[in-house]
C-alpha cells in the first residue's frame, strides 16, 4: 500500500465536503487502487481574510499534505501572490456551481436575487464571503449591495432589521437555524462557475493523482447508495460533530456536487476560464492561465478520451 495523506477543511462548516472520501476509504476503494490515504487536519489561517486562507495551498506546496479539499479563491489568491509559482492545482471540482446564497428574514419581500439589489448585507467576520456574495450579484447583472459592518451577533441584527442579507455558503446556513424566534429563508446565488474541489501538489505523479482521483469520484456513488459509510467514519475522525449535523451538511452539498448534468468531480476548460475570470474580477487577483490552476489530463473530454 501506498501512502497518501488528505488535507480536509473545516469539519463543521462543509462536513458534507468531506464524506465521499471517508466512504472511498472505509468502502475500500481507496484500497483498490493501492492507496492508504492519512486525513489531516487543515492548516490554520492566520486570519479570516482571503490572503490569510491562502495559508491552506501553501502548505500542501510545503509537504504538509498531498492532496487537499480546498477552495478556487484561495488557490488563486496564492498564485497571485506568488506570481503563478505555487506547485499546486486542482485535480477535480466538489462544488460545481459556487454555492454563496444570501440569508434573509422569513417575512422579508426579498425572494430572489433580482430583489437583492440594494439590500443592505452584513459584511462579518469571514469578510471574503460578502465580496462573493457582492461579485456574484455583479456576475448576474444586478445591483451591487449596501454594505454594512457587522462583525457579530448576524442573527440578532437580521432579526432587527438593522440587516437585510447575511452572506454566506448554503453549507453555512445551518450555522443560522440556532436563533427559535427568528424565520429565516436562502436566496441562492448559484452561478455556474466552480468554487471548491480536490487540489494536489505538482510533486505528486500523474499515475498516483489518477489513482486517487478515481477512488474519490467513486466515493460519491458509494456515499449515495451507503451513506452510513461516510458519516461512520467521519465521526471516528471528528467525534464532536454529531451525526445530525453532518447528514444536514450533506444534504445542503449534495445538488452543488452531484447535479445529474454533470458526473461528480468532473471539470472543462470552459468552465474553469468562467470560474478565473470571476474570481479574479470579484476579489481582484490575477487571472492566470487555466492551467495554473488545474491539471489538464483530468479535464472532462481528456477523462473520456482516455477511458475510450
Amino acid at each position: 500500500m501506498q501512502r497518501v495523506r488528505l488535507m480536509g477543511w473545516c469539519h463543521t462548516c462543509v462536513s458534507g465536503m468531506h464524506l465521499p472520501a471517508f466512504a472511498a476509504a472505509e468502502g475500500g476503494l481507496f484500497a483498490e487502487q493501492g492507496l492508504e490515504v492519512e486525513f489531516v487536519g487543515c492548516a490554520r489561517a492566520p486570519d479570516y481574510s482571503l490572503k490569510g486562507f491562502t495559508a491552506r495551498p501553501k502548505a500542501i506546496a510545503a509537504g504538509d499534505a498531498d492532496f487537499a479539499l480546498s477552495s478556487v479563491a484561495y488557490l488563486l489568491a496564492a498564485q497571485t501572490e506568488l506570481g503563478g509559482r505555487l506547485p499546486v492545482r486542482f485535480a477535480a471540482v466538489a462544488h460545481q456551481r459556487n454555492p454563496i446564497v444570501g440569508i434573509v428574514r422569513g417575512d422579508s419581500d426579498l425572494e430572489g436575487p433580482e430583489d437583492l439589489a440594494g439590500a443592505r448585507a452584513a459584511r462579518w467576520s469571514i469578510p471574503w464571503f460578502t465580496q462573493e456574495y457582492a461579485g456574484a450579484l455583479a456576475h448576474m447583472g444586478i445591483g451591487p449591495p449596501e454594505i454594512v459592518e457587522r462583525s457579530e451577533d448576524l442573527d440578532g441584527a437580521l432579526g432587527r432589521g438593522e440587516i437585510d442579507v447575511i452572506p454566506t455558503w448554503m453549507d453555512m446556513t445551518l450555522y443560522h437555524h440556532r436563533t427559535p424566534d427568528l424565520s429565516i429563508r436562502k436566496v441562492p446565488l448559484d452561478i455556474e462557475v466552480y468554487t471548491t474541489g480536490l487540489m494536489v501538489a505538482d510533486r505528486v505523479p500523474l499515475e498516483l493523482v489518477s489513482r486517487f482521483h478515481d477512488a474519490w469520484v467513486a466515493g460519491y456513488q458509494l456515499q449515495l447508495e451507503r451513506p452510513e459509510l461516510g458519516i461512520s467514519a467521519f465521526r471516528r475522525q471528528y467525534p464532536d460533530v454529531s451525526e445530525e449535523h453532518v447528514r444536514a451538511n450533506w444534504a445542503l452539498f449534495e445538488p452543488y456536487a452531484v447535479d445529474g448534468v454533470v458526473a461528480p468531480g468532473s471539470m472543462d476548460s470552459e468552465r474553469w476560464r468562467e470560474t478565473i475570470d470571476y474570481t479574479a474580477t470579484t476579489h481582484g487577483l490575477s487571472p492566470f492561465g487555466g492551467e495554473r490552476l488545474y491539471r489538464p489530463e483530468f479535464l472532462a473530454p481528456a477523462r473520456e478520451y482516455a477511458a475510450a
